[in-house]
Parts: structure tokens; C-alpha cells; sequence
């Protein structure tokens, strides 16, 4: 085709022969933006097979100079065809844009943004050489936890890069086209000054600027971020840019913006920088350039140097935010095709451009802001075995049902907090989601990096403690042994009518600490069982009253050590009745004492002591020995909480524990109570000799 060697555009694909010609283009290209050029193309073959140009690199040449876009075609259409000629339609696109086509749900862990940017990019082919960063000496700490949620790869890439304040171009070459990361004004190469030649004025044999318009405008004067670290929880976390503006004429209207950003940073110098960031990206087009020339080396992300204006002023360096670049070269044709030359434009290549002075930060847009969540439910994660996994603020990990991550649990998710329904210094409520729960995430202001546990929620697996809808009327709060065990504490209440009820079950262990008083009021009975000891103390006074009988069974020994005395009274009948021995012993002096009457009776006699005199079945003879008696066991209360026995045969404090019969008020006048106990020798024979004596008088 003779008219293609001729041609000042041409369309060079990789590994294809050179049998396209460029009838015409447009196309457009901005910082932060994938381009998009789309080609109007000639061929004199009308069976080109369409697939094998998909994914095709190749460079779109403006010059014989080496200016032009390198990309890949992403879409390659057959046209009208002619006697000769077959119209094609391609479209050139960064290789950036097919990270477009590919959507995902996944979570970024203690990672930069340039290591997140570099591992997606890599997944897609785009090795080292494709990509680079020039960043500037602005630390930029690991994220704890990001998350890409229903997002593009391209769409995500471009989000992370506007929350940080980076900006991307590409820069073109023959062979390849690289995509460049920066975060300043020092990442952008310079263009050769381009000299301005206003529209009308003789053409020149050089490309040149035909049009450049400079529009001013207000912008927002200073901005203010504030943020929250739940751990430093009394510490204002805000940062703040700018100034309250003022002119020759005063003060000016205070234009600030001010916004709660939670999770953007933890540090009052990263609020600053947040806070400097937006403010920059706000004052970005207070000035803005917009122009038209016929320079076809002029791409976005590059400066462009002016030269020759009347305002010298301008003749300065402007950095090319947008173009639109177009270009018509139908000397390819060589024959008519229909009336398709009434699309195609005027001969030659020209551009529109967007441009801002040299020295404003540029930073892009927010564009793409993080998807919105409401709330959605995960499973509780942790180590492989282990059935509670929290830190020491009650939070937990968890796993997304949509995260295909399952063979690292520990990268499923960050420490999630949980909600709870009271949360104090030191007081509160604790309830930690175990492993294998499933429970409520929702995220704070919607954002995915904010997750937050709201609830817990049953499921087949985890079903409720108590069966529904039998037991709907009951309101249960059961805990699970762990680890690995099949107990539980409980309680619950039941609400159904006429079974009212509230049940408590421990385990193992039940303590009560009650630091003032206790009150218990039973309407009816209370019923306690005990399978082993009880042990109690009262370390004050202890009263009982009871309103009707009182029944004790003992099936063992009943011991009773008193300090003080003993006061036993009884309204009507007083029964002691010993199976064997029955042995009352005093240390001091015994006294019994009945208002008509007293009977000692034993081995078929009887002694009986009456107002009318004292009486024996038989004689009394001196002589003879006590009876055999019984030895006085003691054995200690054990107080709660001691675990060694008490020491045996520790010896009791003996008092006087006197026995008064009904009518008495107490023991004769000057004379202290006989004590009850063993009779001693020494008091047998006393006895002797009072019962000789009252015989004599008889």
C-alpha cells in the first residue's frame, strides 16, 4: 500500500505484520486515569482474524519522532468493506485497564500500600518492569487491616492511591509503556519548551501552542481531620492545614473542611499530614490552565514549558493534567468506501490540554471511595485446637464467609472488637465469641476496615441452647466448659404461666460475695441437698425462729462446742433419751433442781426427793464405786474454706450450763449452779453422806 510508507501516524502491534493503516484517531489521557485511544483503521485484507489482535501490545506513533501511546489493544472490531479497503475499529488501553475486568473480595494484613499496589499488580503479569514507584521521603506506615470489598483491582489500586495522596501517569515508549507511582512534583519528567502562537497569526514549521486561557477561582482554606485510637481513648487525635484567609480588603470567609475520619491514623503527625493532603488536593485547581496546540510530544503527567506568551508571567512550566489528542490522515484511503469520509476530520494531529503551574502539589481527586457496608455475618477464627482465641481487649478473629483464605485462619481477619452492653473502667460485661461462632459484623460509618461485632447468631451447627418453639417462652443464658469439655453454667427463666421459674446450674464452683446484707424470702418450702460437707461461720450473732416443728435427723455424731454458756428452755416437756450412756459432767458443782418433784432411778431402784421427804426403794449402804461413764469427744468446726481436719481430741471449755426446771428463776440464794456433767468421786461421796444422813433422820 503506497500510501501507508507516507503516513505520519502509524499503528505498530507486536508480532503482527505491518498491514494496518491509521485513517484516524482520538483519544484521551490524564494523570491518575487510564487513557483510552480509540483507532480508526484500513487494511486491505477483509478476513482478519479479529481475536488474534485482543491483548496485543502496540504503539500508536503521532510522529516519525517517537511520540505517541504504547498500550494493548482491548477490543479490535471489523467494519464496512470496500472493492480494496476493509475498515477496523481498535481500541488501545494501558495494560492497568484489564485490572478492570477482575473483581474481588480480599483482606490486606499488616502490609504498605506499595506492597498491596505491587502484589496486585504482579497477579495480573505486570512484573517490576512495568510499574515503578518514585516516592519521596514520607514514611508510610504498614496497614493493620484493608480490605478490597466488591471492588475492581483497578478500582481498588486507584482508591489506595487517593487515600494516600499518590498520583500515577504513564510514560510511553516504542516498545513498552511504564506505570509510574509519585507523591510529589519532583516524579514528572520536562518537556521541551513549546513556543505560543496564537490562532491567525503566521503557521510555523514547529509544533507549537495555538491557545492558553488561565482561570482563577476560590478553594477552601483550610482543613481539619480528627480521628479516634481506642486505645489512647483520651487523647484528641486531629490534625489541621492552612489558614484563615485574608486579602488587602481583611479578613475573608473562613472556608473549612472539616471531617471525622476513623481508622485514617493513630498519630497527631499522620493527622497532619492527612489533614496537609486534603488540603491540597482542595487548592489543586484554583489556577487552571486549558489550551490547544499541535505539539504532539505533550503527554499528562509531564511538564510542559511555555514560551514566547505576551505575559511572561506564564512563559513558565505547567504541569499537563488532562489532554485530548486527535488525528486525521485519510491519504490512506484510496478509494471512496461508502460516505465514510464524512467522519473523518481535517488532515493532521491536534490536542486540548488541562494544566496547573508547576509548583501546586498535585494530588488526584477521591474518586473512588470505599464501598459502603452495612452489616454482614463471618465465623469466629483462631489457631487450629483452640476454642477461645481473644486479646487482651476482648476482640477476636474472624472469617468472612467470602474469604477463600481458609488454609491461614490467622490472616482471615485483624482483632475485631466486640460490642458489648456495658463497658466501664474495670466493670462491664465479658462475653467472648469462641471459635466457630457466627456472628454480626457491622462496620463503623460503612467503611470494610472498620469491622465491629455486634451479636452472636445461631445456625444448624451452633443451634439455640434450648429447643424452639417448645421452650419459647424461656430465656437462657448457657455457657460451654472449655476447653474441650461437655459441662456448662446456666441460667435461665422461665416466662410460661403457672411455671414460672428461674434456674441456676454451676458446674463445678457456685461463690456468692455479698458485701452488706442478704435477704431470701421463700414464699413456700425450701429444699436444699447437699452431697458432701457444709460448712459455715457466722462471725456475728445467729437468730432463728421457726413456726412450727423442727425435725433434725443426724445419722452420725452431733458435736456442740460453746465458748460461753448454754441456755436451753423448753415450754412444756424436756425428753433427753441416750440409747446407752447418757453423762452430764461438770468441772464445778451440778445442780438439779425441780419445783415438786425429783426421781433418780437405775437398776430397779429409785431415789425420789418430794416436798414430803426423801424416799429409796431400798436402803442406802455406803460403799461400793461409780458407774462406768463415757469419755467426752470433741472435734472442732471446720471454718469454709479450710481444707486440713481439725485437731482431734482438742478439749472443750467446760462452762456452767445450768438446768432449770419450769417455775424456777434460777439456783438457791448464795449458792452457785450445780453444773451437769460425770459425777466425780469426791462429789459421790458427798452425795453419800447427805443421803446417810436424811436416812438417820427418817
Amino acid at each position: 500500500m503506497p500510501a501507508l510508507s507516507t503516513a505520519q501516524f502509524r499503528l505498530t502491534i507486536d508480532s503482527l505484520p505491518d498491514e494496518l493503516g491509521v485513517l484516524a484517531f482520538e483519544g484521551t489521557e490524564a494523570i491518575s486515569r487510564p487513557f483510552e485511544f480509540r483507532i480508526r483503521l484500513v487494511s486491505e485484507h477483509a478476513g482478519l482474524a479479529l481475536e488474534r489482535f485482543l491483548h496485543r501490545p502496540a504503539f500508536l506513533a503521532f510522529n516519525t519522532l517517537g511520540n505517541g501511546i504504547h498500550g494493548q489493544i482491548a477490543d479490535f472490531a471489523v467494519g464496512e468493506s470496500g472493492q480494496r479497503l476493509t475498515h477496523y475499529h481498535a481500541t488501545l488501553v494501558p495494560r492497568l485497564s484489564s485490572l478492570e475486568l477482575a473483581f474481588n473480595r480480599r483482606i490486606f494484613q499488616r502490609q504498605t500500600v506499595r506492597q498491596i499496589i505491587t502484589e496486585v499488580l504482579k497477579l495480573h503479569g505486570l512484573l517490576g518492569d512495568a510499574f515503578r514507584f518514585q516516592l519521596g521521603p514520607t514514611e508510610y506506615p504498614p496497614r493493620d487491616y484493608c480490605t478490597q470489598c466488591e471492588e475492581s483491582d483497578l478500582a481498588f489500586i486507584q482508591r489506595l492511591c487517593e487515600e494516600e495522596g499518590w498520583h500515577y501517569h504513564f510514560e510511553h515508549g516504542p516498545q513498552q509503556h511504564v506505570l509510574v507511582f509519585g507523591d510529589d512534583q519532583s516524579r514528572f519528567r520536562s518537556l521541551p519548551p513549546t513556543p505560543f502562537v496564537p490562532d491567525g497569526a503566521m503557521v510555523a514549521d514547529e509544533p507549537t501552542i495555538r491557545t492558553f486561557s488561565v482561570r482563577v477561582r476560590g478553594a477552601t482554606s483550610r482543613v481539619t481531620r480528627r480521628d479516634h485510637d481506642f486505645e489512647k481513648p483520651r487523647l484528641t487525635l486531629e490534625g489541621a492545614s492552612g489558614h484563615h484567609p485574608h486579602d488587602a480588603q481583611g479578613a475573608q470567609p473562613d472556608r473549612e473542611d472539616y471531617a471525622y475520619a476513623p481508622g485514617r491514623f493513630l498519630t497527631l503527625a499522620q493527622g497532619q499530614q492527612t489533614a496537609l493532603r486534603a488540603l491540597q488536593r482542595r487548592q489543586r485547581d484554583t489556577c487552571v490552565v486549558e489550551g490547544g496546540s499541535n505539539q504532539p510530544a505533550l503527554l499528562s503527567g509531564h511538564f510542559m514549558s511555555l514560551k514566547n506568551h505576551g505575559r511572561a508571567c506564564w512563559n513558565q512550566r505547567w504541569l499537563l493534567t488532562w489532554l485530548r489528542h486527535e488525528g486525521s490522515q485519510p491519504q490512506v484511503l484510496e478509494e471512496a468506501i461508502g460516505n465514510v469520509e464524512e467522519g473523518i476530520p481535517e488532515q493532521g494531529y491536534g490536542n486540548r490540554f488541562k494544566a496547573v503551574p508547576w509548583d501546586v502539589f498535585y494530588r488526584p481527586s477521591v474518586r473512588h471511595r470505599r464501598p459502603v457496608l452495612v452489616s454482614e455475618t463471618a465465623t469466629v477464627s483462631g489457631p487450629q485446637g483452640s476454642e477461645i482465641h481473644c486479646d487482651e481487649y476482648g476482640r477476636v478473629k474472624v472469617r468472612f464467609h467470602w474469604d477463600r483464605a481458609e488454609g491461614n485462619p490467622e490472616r482471615s481477619s485483624c482483632w475485631v472488637r466486640v460490642a458489648t452492653g456495658w463497658a466501664g473502667d474495670g466493670f462491664g460485661t465479658q462475653l467472648i465469641p469462641r471459635v466457630g461462632m457466627e456472628v454480626v459484623i457491622t462496620f463503623l460509618a460503612g467503611d470494610p476496615d472498620q469491622p465491629l461485632i455486634t451479636g452472636c447468631v445461631p445456625n444448624k451447627a451452633n443451634p439455640v441452647p434450648h429447643g424452639l418453639p417448645l421452650n419459647d417462652t424461656r430465656s437462657v443464658f448457657k455457657s460451654r466448659s472449655s476447653p474441650g469439655g461437655d459441662g456448662s453454667n446456666e441460667l435461665h427463666i422461665e416466662d410460661r404461666k403457672g411455671a414460672e421459674r428461674i434456674y441456676l446450674r454451676a458446674e463445678r464452683d457456685l461463690f456468692a460475695n455479698v458485701r452488706n446484707d442478704h435477704t431470701l424470702e421463700i414464699g413456700r418450702d425450701q429444699r436444699i441437698t447437699l452431697a458432701g460437707q457444709h460448712y459455715s461461720e457466722i462471725r456475728g450473732e445467729e437468730h432463728h425462729t421457726v413456726g412450727g416443728h423442727r425435725v433434725t435427723q443426724l445419722n452420725a455424731d452431733d458435736f456442740l462446742n460453746i465458748n460461753g454458756s448454754l441456755h436451753a428452755q423448753a415450754g412444756e416437756t424436756l425428753v433427753i433419751r441416750a440409747g446407752q450412756v447418757l453423762q452430764i459432767e461438770c468441772a464445778g458443782a451440778l445442780t438439779v433442781k425441780s419445783g415438786s418433784q425429783l426421781t433418780l432411778e437405775g437398776g430397779g431402784h429409785f431415789l425420789r426427793i418430794g416436798a414430803d421427804g426423801i424416799f429409796s426403794s431400798t436402803p442406802i449402804e455406803p460403799g461400793g464405786g461409780p458407774g462406768p461413764g463415757a469419755t467426752l469427744q470433741n472435734k472442732s468446726a471446720r471454718r469454709p474454706g479450710e481444707t486440713d481436719d481439725p485437731v482431734a481430741g482438742r478439749a472443750a471449755t467446760s462452762t456452767g450450763v445450768v438446768a432449770i426446771s419450769e417455775g424456777a428463776t434460777g439456783p438457791p440464794a448464795g449458792r452457785a449452779p450445780l453444773s451437769i456433767g460425770v459425777l466425780c468421786k469426791r462429789c459421790f461421796q458427798q452425795a453419800q453422806a447427805q443421803v446417810r444422813g436424811l436416812a438417820a433422820r427418817l
